[in-house]
């Protein structure tokens, strides 16, 4: 994979866990405290592994 390709991607999941920890703080606001805390936990949950994908991009394994 290219330089490039290395950048597009990590660029992708980067703004794939800036999408999900928006909707943390946009959609948080509704329904029983419970639930809203089990769905940020989901959503976090879901936005480190695409941080952790895009810091691994390009690294040797």
């Amino acid at each position: 994979m290219s330089t490039i390709d290395h950048c597009l991607e990590r660029l992708a999941l980067l703004d794939r866990a800036d999408r999900l920890l928006n909707e943390v703080r946009v959609y948080g606001q509704h329904g029983p405290i419970r639930e809203t805390l089990a769905q940020h936990r989901l959503l976090l949950g879901e936005a480190r592994r695409h941080l952790d994908s895009a810091r691994s991009v390009g690294r040797p394994g």
